[in-house]
């Protein structure tokens, strides 16, 4: 495989193996390989080949190893002291001899190198990366370690609500896998997907083509993780009845319900062994509704029950949601089961639900449509209640009782718009956040990212730049602020971004996470 000189040159940075190298191990698990780390004040003076860090502290780092050049290493017992004196090198936690030290530096460049190729091989779609599972086909251009995640999450998924509600494909689809497309960009994701959804939507499942699709997020994973199982929900419920047609509020609050959950990974030597829990409470859902019911614009319960899909919006999901949530969670659960028999009779249509055949796209043309008034009236049978009044005030109460951080909770909401690229909405919550005094960078990366893809990039800058200073090893706002100083920028006759800041930001990005696929990109279009 030829690589372009683009490439070439980053692999100049990234690849040739260095004479020395120090290792930095941080408190969340990565290692960061700097050329040299030496303490410096109350932190750490980090030496990349395209630059360095300085942090005013040592917080995120638990441990620095100073290793390959030894000329500053002090011997903590005799024998390290005699292992430097037999000219032995300390390396990846161990002592090596010169000979195989140097061996060692060559087989990591190899190794390296081999990944690069790789990467940048499988790099566009038409060349992704496939994987058959059970229930689906997974393909991306992302990395092998986020297919392997991805095709584990998901399959997770799958059993656990088959568990809960059965999943029993019928006709043709009980041979047919269902495709998982994961885009390593949004940009792509939008200008690669069949059904041309809008500029706002990160992911979606189309019955048409059996697909369901969204993108890895680099900067945020978490929020990936949130939009492929809220939209595997959608995909899940569509194979227990492939002709029913969902009512919106239900639909789309039992995804966030599910599709939220705490996600527990643990690395295997290959593969991942994940838990998911769902139900998860969101606390920016719950802030708006609270709002919402001080304000006396809440959404009423009979209301809920009839909404129309146009009218659907962020303060209507909220409110669905919360809905759902309550259900399965209000006095120990009292609702929990009732409203599990009255989800899997809805889906999978048991005897005794009303439906009627409507117009639907499909092989078939037609649908099966069950009344808002008959989804009322079994979800009210199937939790033994028989005053909606009382229901709705039960729903108001519990929501309103929840302790929510008010900062806590508007900086999840403000990111939570960001993720979905509602900047409008996303920039009063984040301002308010940073204004009681948030201490958390996420608050001004997300202003930032706010503030730069809404055209104001300059004013992106200090929002980044501070992200950065109180979290100086993290990737991700390097590489957002490397995006905020290009905003503005001199290109060559090339095309290629022409600032020095940002494309030394770039870099440090990749630095400190050589495998992200997206900074690796980014930094050779600086090149």
């Amino acid at each position: 495989m030829k690589l372009s000189l683009v490439s070439l040159g980053l692999l100049a940075l990234t690849l040739v193996a260095p004479a020395h190298a120090d290792r930095v191990l941080t408190e969340d698990g990565r290692i960061i390989k700097p050329l040299k780390a030496r303490e410096e004040g109350a932190g750490y003076r980090l030496t990349f080949e395209i630059g360095e860090i300085v942090t005013k502290d040592k917080t995120g780092i638990a441990a620095v190893e100073i290793e390959g050049d030894m000329s500053e290493y002090v011997p903590k017992n005799e024998d390290e002291a005699k292992k430097l004196a037999d000219g032995y090198i300390r390396y990846d936690g161990k002592w090596w001899s010169k000979p195989a030290y140097e061996a060692q530096l060559k087989k990591e460049y190899e190794e390296s190198r081999k990944r690069t190729e790789l990467l940048a091989e499988h790099s566009e779609w038409h060349n992704a990366w496939t994987k058959e599972t059970k229930h689906f086909v997974f393909k991306t251009n992302t990395s092998p370690e986020l297919l392997d995640y991805y095709a584990e999450l998901l399959e997770t998924y799958y059993g656990l609500m088959d568990k809960r509600v059965g999943i029993k494909p019928k006709g043709e689809y009980r041979k047919i896998k269902m495709t998982v497309n994961i885009y390593k960009s949004r940009a792509e994701f939008h200008e690669l997907n069949a059904a041309g959804v809008g500029g706002g939507v990160a992911g979606y499942f189309w019955s048409y083509d059996n697909t369901l699709n969204f993108y890895h997020d680099y900067e945020e994973p978490s929020s990936s993780d949130w939009v492929g199982l809220h939209e595997c929900t959608h995909l899940l419920t569509f194979l227990i009845d492939q002709e029913y047609q969902s009512q919106i509020w239900l639909n789309e609050g039992v995804a966030d319900y599910f599709g939220s959950a705490d996600v527990k990974v643990k690395k295997k030597k290959r593969g991942y062994d994940i838990e998911i829990v769902p139900g998860k409470l969101q606390t920016d859902r719950v802030l708006t509704v609270q709002q919402a019911i001080k304000d006396k614009k809440d959404i009423k319960l009979e209301d809920l029950f009839f909404i129309d899909r146009r009218d659907f919006r962020s303060f209507q999901y909220a409110h669905a949601w919360s809905f759902v949530y309550f259900l399965n969670n209000y006095d120990k659960g009292k609702h929990q089961k009732g409203f599990t028999k009255f989800f899997k009779a809805l889906y999978t249509l048991e005897k005794g639900v009303p439906y009627e055949r409507v117009p639907a796209a499909g092989k078939t043309g037609t649908g099966k449509s069950v009344s808002p008034e008959d989804i009322r009236a079994l979800l009210l049978e199937k939790i033994k209640v028989d005053d909606v009044a009382e229901l709705e005030k039960q729903w108001k109460e519990f929501i309103a009782a929840i302790p929510v951080d008010g900062p806590e909770a508007r900086l999840k909401r403000g990111l939570r718009a960001v993720y979905q690229w509602e900047f409008d909405e996303a920039l009063p919550d984040l301002d308010a956040a940073i204004a009681a005094g948030i201490e958390d960078p996420r608050a001004y990366w997300g202003r930032g990212r706010a503030k730069l893809w809404s055209g104001k990039g300059t004013e992106s800058v200090k929002d980044f730049e501070k992200a950065v200073e109180m979290d100086p090893l993290n990737a991700s706002f390097r590489y957002a602020l490397s995006e905020g100083l290009a905003f503005k920028t001199v290109f060559t006759k090339d095309g290629a971004v022409d600032n020095p800041e940002a494309k030394l930001q770039a870099g440090l990005a990749v630095a400190l996470d050589p495998d992200n696929e997206r900074y690796r990109e980014w930094y050779e279009e600086m090149e």
